[in-house]
């Protein structure tokens, strides 16, 4: 298994920022390498979101909120900057979600189902959830604003064949967050985001009413994330450096419900100092959809150096 060091997903968030249009998709459509999203069953964005690679990648989408990696010719050797991922095809909501954003200590109980179907390649399957201390910066479509050094990125890593996190960004070994162990891996993105990221030590290809809210909750006892910051955005997809094609999601749905029930115990929080709040811009109506490219030329010299630094 090649070693990968993190994951780098502020260009997909970025990238799917737009309005829902007033009509879902219904009949089946493809769409190749572009950051713009289609719609599908209960508003939901679905793009294939190349920004890190020469190659081709596609995703299909119809009925529900199924879709399907249909092509893809990525490999290590077309990453553009010589530095994984190439592409994150995935589904979420948008900025036009009226059930976001939702501050960490509301009461409402934030779950999830999710169902894949795996296929070959390196890549992992992985939740990407933005939380941000502005609530603006939320529906804010200007680069950057979202996922900045104000931000913090809570990626759950389902499966992930042919990848492996960075070592040396390792917080805890063995972490209980609900009723599955993980280990707890934090990084800093390019943009100033910190990332945590949850690996799932038994890897599954689906979860069914599964509770977001305990890991903000684990994050806040590690001094990573405020209670008074913002959930903005909830993402599912696949982080792809090498083929995928086939990579299915069958099912996906985010429920935000009543009064969440007190959050499952974890490993003891290390002391983490207070991240500082930063001033954001107002939401705009535009979309800049060569954001993810900019992002991925922006952040190579960083990849290449945690690549290259890793055992």
């Amino acid at each position: 298994m090649k070693s990968l060091l993190g994951v780098l997903t502020g260009a997909a968030l970025l990238s799917s920022l737009v309005t829902v249009p007033g009509a879902q998709a219904r009949a089946l459509e493809e769409r190749c390498n572009t950051g713009e999203p289609g719609f599908v069953e209960g508003g939901y964005a679905v793009q294939a979101n190349r920004w890190n690679s020469h190659g081709e990648i596609c995703v299909t989408f119809g009925e529900g909120t199924s879709w399907t990696v249909s092509r893809s010719t990525l490999d290590w050797s077309t990453l553009q900057n010589g530095a994984p991922p190439g592409a994150y095809p995935n589904i979420g909501t948008s900025i036009a979600e009226e059930r976001l954003p939702l501050r960490v200590d509301a009461p409402q109980d934030i779950r999830t189902t999710w169902d894949i179907t795996p296929a070959e390649g390196d890549y992992n399957a992985s939740y990407d959830i933005w939380y941000h201390p502005d609530q603006a910066a939320c529906r804010s479509t200007t680069p950057h604003i979202v996922a900045n050094g104000g931000a913090l990125e809570i990626m759950i890593w389902l499966t992930s064949p042919g990848i492996d996190p960075s070592p040396e960004w390792k917080v805890a070994d063995g972490v209980t967050v609900g009723d599955r162990v993980y280990d707890l891996y934090r990084f800093t993105g390019p943009t100033g985001q910190v990332g945590l990221i949850y690996d799932m030590r038994e890897s599954t290809n689906r979860i069914e009413d599964f509770a977001l809210k305990p890991f903000a909750d684990d994050a806040v006892a590690r001094g990573f994330q405020s209670r008074e910051a913002y959930l903005c955005r909830v993402q599912a997809g696949f982080e792809v450096t090498r083929n995928g094609t086939g990579l299915r999601t069958n099912e996906f749905a985010l429920d935000v419900g009543p009064a969440a029930p007190a959050p499952s115990a974890s490993e003891p929080a290390p002391t983490a100092a207070p991240r500082e709040e930063e001033e954001s811009a107002g939401p705009i109506r535009f979309l800049l959809l060569g954001l993810p490219v900019l992002v991925g030329i922006g952040a190579a010299a960083w990849w290449w150096r945690r690549r290259a630094a890793r055992p």
